[in-house]
């Protein structure tokens, strides 16, 4: 396409893009229903909102504006579908409950749960909220049983991270299921994500549809925990040179987590080893 054609799509996907927006300003009822509240939250796959919902008493909601930043309507209904499937097949208490599915104005829309509490990407960067081996641990075994949940479903997330963990209390939940999909052996992503990654290897090892790239994200989200009780240095070096100090049983879970030792087939497997490492830091 030669590039003032491509300079004059960018022009009018852009505009096309903020005339939607303004569909989902602060104030605005959606389907005579959903009052916008602010925006919460903005992803490649779409846009999300803190809603009243009118018809159940103002109570509390998220209503997601599926967008893909790349690709046409096709795609952005084939992204809608798969994770309004995935919400509406899981039934799960620390998962967002579906509550309605809707077009408006020809966008594709839905309404979940209100999830209360903190992510722990907030926790940990605006709170400064700080975790020990054992709280880091104890904090991952509740995750754990969600996710093992999600796994004998016949789905993997492939988006666990900080942002998506939401913590309240001793109440674990995860949100944003626009990644998952169903666990089918050898059957080909019936939509290819297109998130950037500066990492291909990375990128490979979170968005396999397997249950390791859970488990791996996981050991990640565990690193982030642990680190958050960690003095900032310059000098770049290893996890295990750094963490020294962390049980033996907290590395091997490590790293089979992230997949440098013998990895995990099963949430199973690694509830052991997590039950074990608990354990060593009470002992």
């Amino acid at each position: 396409m030669p590039t003032w054609k491509n300079a004059a799509a960018r022009v009018w996907n852009g505009w096309k893009r903020k005339r939607v927006l303004s569909w989902f300003r602060p104030g605005a009822v959606v389907k005579n229903r959903y009052a916008i509240v602010k925006p919460i939250g903005e992803g490649s796959y779409g846009l999300a909102y803190l809603c009243k919902d009118r018809c159940a008493g103002d109570r509390l909601c998220v209503l997601k504006h599926v967008q893909p930043l790349r690709g046409g309507a096709s795609r952005t209904e084939a992204v809608y579908s798969l994770e309004t499937a995935m919400l509406d097949r899981l039934r799960h208490p620390a998962v967002p409950r579906l509550i309605d599915r809707f077009r408006y104005r020809g966008a594709f829309c839905f309404a979940m749960e209100y999830v209360p509490g903190l992510s722990l990407e907030k926790l940990l960067f605006e709170e400064e909220r700080t975790f020990t081996e054992a709280e880091s641990l104890t904090l991952l075994r509740r995750l754990l049983d969600v996710v093992a949940d999600v796994h004998a479903a016949g789905i993997v997330h492939r988006d666990i991270r900080i942002a998506n963990v939401i913590v309240d209390g001793e109440r674990v939940s995860l949100i944003d299921f626009g990644l998952a999909r169903e666990l089918r052996p050898g059957t080909p992503d019936p939509v290819p994500d297109d998130v950037q990654d500066d990492d291909p290897m990375e990128k490979k090892l979170r968005r396999r549809i397997d249950v390791s790239s859970d488990f791996y994200a996981m050991g990640h989200l565990l690193l982030f925990l642990l680190y958050s009780t960690y003095p900032e240095v310059r000098e770049e070096r290893s996890w295990e040179e750094e963490l020294s100090t962390l049980a033996p049983e907290t590395k091997r879970l490590l790293r089979r987590s992230l997949m440098t030792e013998q990895p995990y087939a099963s949430a199973e497997e690694m509830r052991r080893d997590v039950d074990d490492a608990i354990l060593s830091c009470a002992g």
